[in-house]
């Protein structure tokens, strides 16, 4: 029931605001624009998958939008630079990726800050869009990051890539996958298979008919400098 009520709950928050508030997916693109998707990675960065996953990035000559997490950005600040500098778009995805059920507003809150203070000292800039650990919110966080100037960016489009074992599921899941306008695909780059995501859409040309953009055209906010 109270899983019902959360999803009642986001559907009614998502139609009432605007998308530099809360974002699950983009606006209708222009009629003479082809439809736009978002490809979003969270959990990264990791040493192994994030270099690959950006490769094939390159290759397919899309933009993409990282949700990071602080302390392995920390752990990994050439990978961060290295996504700036190829034109992706980095997000805020708190500094320890806690468990939301037992993380107070006051920790959480904390946590976005310090990853944008180690973000901007990498890259000289600050994110606006921050995705909370497994999309999961209660009132006061979801303020608290408001107040933050965050766009709480969800998304309309979720493989579960986190519990695939195997490169055939994911390979499966994005030859049969059908995107609408304006939306927002999650992936985690801390597993190896969001790589074979990008690499099958390529290969069936899914980015010739849709425009992979980051978050921040769907949302008309850019980072903070």
């Amino acid at each position: 029931m109270m899983s019902f009520l959360r999803q009642i709950s986001k559907r009614l928050l998502t139609a009432c605001l605007p998308p530099e508030r809360l974002l699950t997916r983009g606006g209708r693109s222009a009629a003479h624009e082809r439809p736009r998707l978002a490809l979003t990675f969270d959990d990264g960065p990791h040493p192994i998958h994030t270099p690959q996953l950006l490769d094939v990035l390159r290759s397919a000559h899309v933009c993409a939008t990282f949700f990071v997490v602080g302390k392995d950005a920390e752990q990994h600040p050439d990978l961060i630079r290295r996504i700036v500098k190829e034109g992706h778009e980095l997000g805020n995805h708190t500094w320890s990726h806690s468990e939301p059920s037992q993380t107070s507003p006051q920790h959480f809150l904390e946590e976005t800050r310090r990853t944008d203070s180690l973000l901007q000292e990498l890259t000289g800039t600050i994110p606006t869009a921050m995705r909370p650990p497994k999309g999961e919110l209660n009132w006061t966080k979801l303020t608290g990051l408001w107040r933050q100037q965050k766009t709480v960016a969800l998304w309309s489009a979720d493989p579960r890539d986190y519990k695939m074992t195997s490169s055939e599921e994911m390979r499966a899941w994005s030859s049969a996958f059908l995107p609408a306008d304006g939306d927002v695909l999650l992936f985690h780059d801390n597993h190896p298979w969001a790589a074979t995501a990008i690499e099958t859409m390529f290969r069936r040309g899914l980015f010739e008919k849709y425009q992979p953009v980051t978050v921040s055209v769907l949302t008309g906010r850019k980072a903070i400098v």
